[in-house]
C-alpha cells in the first residue's frame, strides 16, 4: 500500500517530476555515453590501420626526398653531396661494373688486345653505359618508392577524412538526439507542474457538489430539468391516486 508520503507526491506532481528527471539524466547519460564509445572505437581502429599503412608512408616520403636531391632540387651543393654518396656507397653497382670489365678483359685478352687502345676504348664506353644504366635504375627505384609512399599517405588522408564525416555525422545525431530529449522532459515537467491545479480544482468542485447536492459538472439548466422532471412525476402519481379514489 502506497503510504501517505507516496499519495502526497502524486497528488502534488512531485512525484512525477523526480521520475522525469531521473529518466532525462539517465537518457542523457546512455546518449552521451554511446557517443564517446562509438567514437573511442573508430578513433582506435582508425589508429590500428594507420599503423599498417605509416612505414610505407615514411619510406616513401624518404625515397621521395632523395630523388628530388638527386635531381638538384635541394641545391647543388645537395646534389653532388649525394651523387657522391652513391659512388661510392653502391656495392652492387660496383660488382656489375666489375663483371662487366671482367667479361670483356677475357674477350679482348682471347683475342691477343687487352691492353690495345680499341679495348680500352671499349671497356670505357661499357663502363660508361653501365653506371648510367645502374644511376637510371637506381632513380627509377627511388621514384617507385615514392610512388608507394604516395599511395598510402593517400589512403591515410582518406581514412582521415572518413573519419571526419563520421564522426560529424554522429556528432550531429547526438545533438538531435539531446534536443529531443531535452524538448520531451520539458513536456513532462509542464505536465507534473499541472497536476496540483488540476486536483486542486477538482477538489473544489467535489466541495461544492457535497455542499450543494448537485452532481459535478451538471449545468444549471440541467439542473433545473432534473427538478422539473422530479415534479411532473409526483404530480401524475397523485393525478392517478385520484382517479383511483
Amino acid at each position: 500500500m502506497p503510504s501517505l508520503g507516496s499519495l502526497f507526491g502524486s497528488f502534488t506532481g512531485a512525484n512525477q517530476k523526480k521520475y522525469a528527471d531521473q529518466a532525462y539524466q539517465q537518457s542523457s547519460a546512455a546518449l552521451q555515453g554511446g557517443y564517446d564509445q562509438g567514437r573511442e572505437q573508430m578513433e582506435r581502429y582508425n589508429t590500428q590501420a594507420r599503423g599498417y599503412l605509416q612505414p610505407y608512408a615514411q619510406q616513401g616520403g624518404q625515397a621521395n626526398q632523395r630523388y628530388g636531391t638527386y635531381l638538384g632540387l635541394n641545391g647543388a651543393d645537395a646534389q653532388r653531396g649525394a651523387l657522391a654518396e652513391y659512388a661510392g656507397q653502391d656495392p652492387f653497382r660496383q660488382h656489375n661494373e666489375d663483371m662487366a670489365t671482367r667479361a670483356m678483359s677475357r674477350r679482348y685478352n682471347q683475342m691477343g688486345m687487352l691492353d690495345s687502345g680499341n679495348s680500352r676504348l671499349a671497356m670505357s664506353r661499357a663502363m660508361l653505359d653501365r653506371g648510367s644504366q645502374d644511376y637510371e635504375a637506381y632513380l627509377n627505384r627511388l621514384a617507385g618508392m615514392g610512388q608507394q609512399g604516395y599511395g598510402a599517405s593517400s589512403a591515410m588522408a582518406g581514412m582521415d577524412s572518413s573519419l571526419g564525416n563520421n564522426l560529424g555525422q554522429m556528432r550531429m545525431g547526438l545533438g538531435q538526439a539531446q534536443a529531443g530529449n531535452a524538448i520531451q522532459y520539458n513536456n513532462a515537467r509542464s505536465a507534473a507542474d499541472s497536476i496540483l491545479p488540476n486536483n486542486l480544482i477538482k477538489l473544489g468542485g467535489m466541495a461544492i457538489s457535497a455542499y450543494t447536492g448537485m452532481p459535478m459538472g451538471m449545468r444549471p439548466q440541467e439542473q433545473d430539468d432534473g427538478k422539473n422532471g422530479g415534479i411532473n412525476s409526483l404530480q401524475g402519481y397523485l393525478n392517478g391516486y385520484g382517479a383511483r379514489v
